[in-house]
């Protein structure tokens, strides 16, 4: 009735995906996703910048992914405070008086004013433009001046009265906004790198560094107006200004090797060294007495002499992540996985704290204290003692309040169906999940990056390998604790379980690469023995693979830098056979009744067939022509196997295994394979694609096809299938949750006619009465809640009448 009107619904998480019950285009019933966050908020995802208070006594640090604000109590070394801001937050200031935090919201173009005293959001301020996304605060505490990138060539700067929480002035600016990203696969995380500005103490004066026009502009903050526009070398890019906002500092990144010098009172470039090697990292310092530059190059940091143009000490610091200069000048505090700790005067290293890699750091105002953010491979917070030769790491917490399910990737679903183990890389626990009810009802304290589960047959226990805590976890899931810790060195990384549930099997990819022989029984669980794996690793994300034989008799261990498939008897515990197989093996299946192995080789553009045979097990063919081949599944009759090639012309191919030949290819449009999972129920290969999408494949040896496809949130590096079911569940580590996706009929129907989101579609028999009886087989939930729509069968009944 009347006009149509727009519906619009915003979802807070990664958006569930609904495709609309029916045939698809491929001909097959179709999909439903149903997105579960492994999160517990309040959350710290994704710490993108940070800063201390006046007093040291805590740090605000600004989270992108969960929009907001928590703070760091640095005497007890945890998270105290959240405060919720605008979307997509990525930069923070907090004022020399210690009242406001300040952070610019790119998306809701806002800035955030929020006070400190009572940790709550005063106002997210509406400004001028586009995307504001940095900010820098007035020595007087009055004003915050943002950096707005619009369409990042006409951009603009924003003053913003933080009394008033109003915007008081908006002007133009050269050119701002993103000048490259970083991105980290296996946790998800990525992010951009910006470009920069900087803000003299005397309040007046914004310098802009454009490498678009190997220009360096000066703007009035009071007033709006260019002051200057200064012709430079290339690429300037990183910038800082000195303590009385009398100089200014400029690297120019690339080939062109330079640090620029600029007099900022009589707004002219004073001085253009060149250096010996190409600046990097995003970051210069000025010394407090104005006399060098500090400046990163490859794997060091270099004191540029201001008078003579020289470089007068190199030191070895590793990639630079930031360099902060302490409270009173002393010291500069290099962030990184061995982070360095330099006296400014002798230009001396004088510290070295390892612990992990961090990039943005901050140093206190009072004391001799750095704080850090490991926001490449973890979302931690690192406090390091930073007085001199007596520095030392002092501690790590997560960036919010604990319990947090960051970055889910490995997953185990239990023989039953009702239970998913999610493997949290970045929070070093995993998450419990009710299948049923698609909920967690727990989270695991296992160690740094688990990257490995299994769950055992008969559903009592999980087995997880924490890779950077060199150690295997045992997890009673009834009680869903921690029973067993077995130190494994070095990084964990596979694991299989015996069909008896009685043992595991794991190798760790680094160090004296081992397979480790494990007695599963609770809190008395023990690792029995240890064998060489040879030498084990990954490519790319791909750690090399390893698999049991269907009765358990034989593990195999892809020694992939060694080009062997090593088989070991798990009776005997022994190795017996290395056999030479292509370039790089990285996965391997076994024929269902243990006879023969397939082992794809990623650089060998190859599967090899292994006969297996004790000590005599061999080689009987080559098939190549696969390129990087690294899926890949052997059917339940051994008459098949299906190998997921990632390279040129990506998909699945078929390889006959009578005569060990290539006899079907189905190509995909976009994408490659990423996990894979033929199930024996419905000839169904499911596979999860780099494309953001699951792809049910037809497995049916030479007419094997493409059936049809499910978008899903996201590209699912790890994804598990549950045959009974139906269910396939995607660990995606970049949204920190689980996707879940089960093919519908049209009786999986709710009763307002939408896609029931998980419930997975089974047949039982209804018995209807009346003059005529007849039985009846209907579509109904899983979980029992529903019985097509609104209990009306009739639309989809396939009748069998019974006189």
């Amino acid at each position: 009735d009347g006009q149509p009107q727009p519906h619009v619904t915003t979802w807070l998480a990664p958006r569930p995906v609904f495709v609309e019950s029916g045939p698809t285009p491929h001909g097959g019933p179709a999909a439903c996703t149903t997105f579960l966050s492994t999160d517990s908020p309040p959350d710290g995802d994704l710490p993108r910048d940070l800063e201390f208070t006046p007093d040291g006594s805590a740090v605000v640090i600004v989270n992108r992914n969960t929009d907001n604000l928590t703070f760091f109590d640095v005497a007890t070394q945890t998270i105290t405070h959240t405060v919720a801001i605008g979307d997509f937050p990525v930069d923070v200031a907090v004022t020399p008086d210690g009242q406001f935090a300040v952070a610019p919201n790119v998306f809701d173009n806002s800035v955030a004013i929020v006070d400190i005293p009572t940790h709550t959001l005063l106002e997210n301020v509406p400004i001028t433009g586009d995307q504001p996304f940095q900010v820098k605060v007035t020595s007087d505490s009055k004003f915050a001046i943002v950096g707005v990138i619009n369409d990042g060539i006409a951009s603009s700067f924003s003053v913003i009265d933080l009394v008033a929480r109003t915007e008081v002035r908006s002007f133009a600016s050269a050119s701002q906004g993103v000048m490259g990203f970083f991105f980290t696969p296996e946790v998800g995380i990525g992010g951009n790198i910006f470009t920069q500005f900087a803000l003299s103490s005397d309040n007046v004066k914004v310098v802009l560094p454009d490498r678009s026009t190997n220009q360096v502009f000066v703007y009035d903050l009071t007033n709006g107006t260019q002051l200057s526009v200064l012709p430079t070398a290339d690429l300037p890019t990183s910038v800082d200004i000195s303590a009385d906002g009398a100089t200014a500092v400029v690297g120019h990144e690339g080939a062109t090797k330079t640090v620029s010098e600029i007099d900022l009172n009589a707004l002219a470039v004073t001085g253009s060294f060149l250096t010996a090697n190409n600046l990097g990292s995003q970051v210069i310092r000025i010394t407090p007495d104005k006399s060098h530059a500090i400046a990163a190059i490859s794997n060091n940091v270099i004191f540029v002499n201001l008078t003579t143009g020289l470089t007068t000490a190199t030191i070895s610091t590793g990639v630079v992540g930031d360099i902060e200069i302490s409270f009173d000048g002393q010291y500069a505090f290099v962030s990184n996985f061995n982070a360095r700790v330099i006296d400014i005067a002798s230009r001396t290293l004088v510290d070295t704290i390892q612990f992990a890699a961090c990039a943005d750091a901050a140093t206190s105002p009072v004391e001799h204290r750095a704080v850090a953010l490991n926001n490449r491979f973890r979302e931690d917070i690192h406090l390091y003692n930073t007085n001199g030769p007596a520095g030392f790491f002092e501690g790590f917490t997560g960036s919010g309040q604990p319990p947090e399910g960051d970055s889910s990737r490995d997953l185990a679903i239990s023989a039953d169906g009702q239970t998913l183990v999610a493997c949290n890389i970045i929070s070093r626990n995993v998450s419990i999940i009710d299948v049923p009810t698609t909920e967690v009802r727990s989270i695991v304290e296992v160690g740094d990056r688990p990257r490995a589960v299994e769950i055992t047959p008969d559903g009592t226990h999980a087995v997880v390998c924490a890779m950077d805590s060199h150690q295997v976890v045992v997890i009673d899931l009834a009680t869903d604790t921690a029973v067993a810790t077995l130190p494994i060195f070095n990084r964990p990384a596979q694991v299989r379980i015996s069909p008896d549930s009685q043992f595991a099997y794991v190798l760790n990819v680094a160090g004296a690469d081992r397979v480790s022989f494990i007695s599963l029984n609770g809190a008395a669980s023990f690792i029995m023995s240890q064998l060489s794996a040879g030498q084990t690793g990954s490519v790319g994300l791909n750690l090399s693979g390893v698999e049991l034989t269907a009765d358990g008799s034989i593990f195999a261990v892809c020694d992939s830098f060694n080009d062997l498939l090593r088989l070991y008897d798990t009776a005997l515990q022994t190795q017996v056979a290395a056999v030479p197989v292509g370039d790089f093996p990285i996965r391997v299946d076994f024929s269902p009744d243990g006879s023969k192995a397939y082992v794809t080789n990623a650089f060998g553009d190859s599967v090899s067939v292994v006969v297996v045979n004790g000590a005599a097990s061999f080689v009987q063919a080559t098939v190549s022509f696969i390129d990087f081949p690294i899926p890949i599944n052997v059917d339940s009759t051994g008459s098949f196997v299906y190998v997921g090639g990632t390279g040129a012309s990506p998909g699945i191919r078929v390889i006959d295994t009578a005569s060990n030949t290539i006899v079907a290819a189905a190509l995909f449009p976009s994408g490659v394979p990423l996990d894979t999972h033929l199930s024996p129920l419905d000839s169904i290969l499911y596979v999860s694609g780099s494309n953001s999408e699951m792809l049910r494949i037809a497995a049916a040896g030479p007419a094997t096809a493409i059936v049809d496809s499910t978008p899903l949130s996201a590209a699912a590096p790890d994804m598990v299938f549950h045959d009974a079911t139906g269910v396939a569940a995607f660990g995606h580590p970049g949204l920190d949750g689980v996707e879940f996706a089960a093919h519908v009929t049209p009786g999986d129907l709710n009763d307002d006619g939408t896609v029931d989101e998980l419930d997975v579609p089974i047949f039982v028999q209804v018995l209807l009465s009346g003059p005529t009886s007849f039985t009846a087989r209907c579509a109904a939930d899983v979980n029992g809640d529903e019985i097509t729509n609104g209990g009306d069968i009739s639309p989809f009944l396939a009748l069998l009448l019974v006189p």
